[in-house]
């Protein structure tokens, strides 16, 4: 497993997302481990099989055109990609979604068909929760082309994957674990750290983008030079 993919998958399970405002939804069910348990096993089952089949796909290209080539070209470009947000970030044009009642992108979620079931859903709509807050992005590619050129073997690209998605999953997991152990705790945990997490939304979003960024180029640059 490589340093950059494990390093990449704690950020995507720790930074504030969609995902984490729908297991503080699914805390508040009457039945929230059945229904936490539907929609990390579905989320953390879609990933994994997608992750499979994209590093087939890098595999295959790092073979075709040349590991170091086809690495670098995806490295800058998801670099490119993530300093771009970064900037949209810092002038305003990307604002990361707010779900205070007085922000238009939480009351649109708010009206949402997912956000209403998500009250009281059935076990299909939780999986199908976890499914959706967790598709590939920008993130997940750079570390899945992190795993890619190594060039491992199959099985080593379903544990690594799997690695890469128990982290993306950790708050998920976590609280599963936690509704299991102190049902009556896992509310408050859980809304602390979501609370701390939208007040450092912007902070963290920014200084993750910048630093995701500015690596991926380094590190692309240097292996198309090389």
């Amino acid at each position: 497993m490589t340093f950059e993919a494990l390093v990449l998958g704690l950020f995507s399970g720790l930074r504030p997302g969609t995902s984490v405002g729908a297991v503080l939804a699914l805390v508040k069910t009457p039945r929230p481990q059945r229904l936490l348990l539907f929609f990390t096993a579905a989320g953390f089952a879609s990933s994994w099989a997608i992750g499979l089949v994209v590093v087939g796909v890098f595999h295959g290209a790092n073979v075709a055109v040349g590991g170091s080539t086809i690495t670098g070209v995806l490295d800058v470009a998801f670099g490119a990609a993530a300093l771009g947000f970064a900037a949209g970030l810092q002038r305003g044009w990307v604002q990361p979604t707010r779900r205070d009642s007085s922000s238009p992108s939480a009351t649109a979620a708010a009206s949402s068909r997912l956000g209403r079931r998500l009250r009281n859903p059935s076990d299909r709509v939780a999986a199908a929760a976890g499914i959706g807050t967790h598709l590939p992005g920008l993130i997940y590619l750079a570390a899945l082309n992190a795993i890619a050129s190594e060039r491992p073997a199959p099985a080593d690209v379903a544990v690594q994957v799997a690695i890469y998605d128990a982290l993306w999953f950790l708050v998920p997991i976590a609280t599963l674990i936690l509704v299991v152990v102190r049902p009556g705790a896992a509310l408050a945990y859980l809304a602390v750290a979501t609370a701390w997490a939208r007040r450092h939304e912007h902070s963290i979003l920014l200084f993750g983008s910048l630093v995701l960024g500015g690596y991926l180029i380094v590190k692309g640059t240097s292996g198309l030079l090389t």
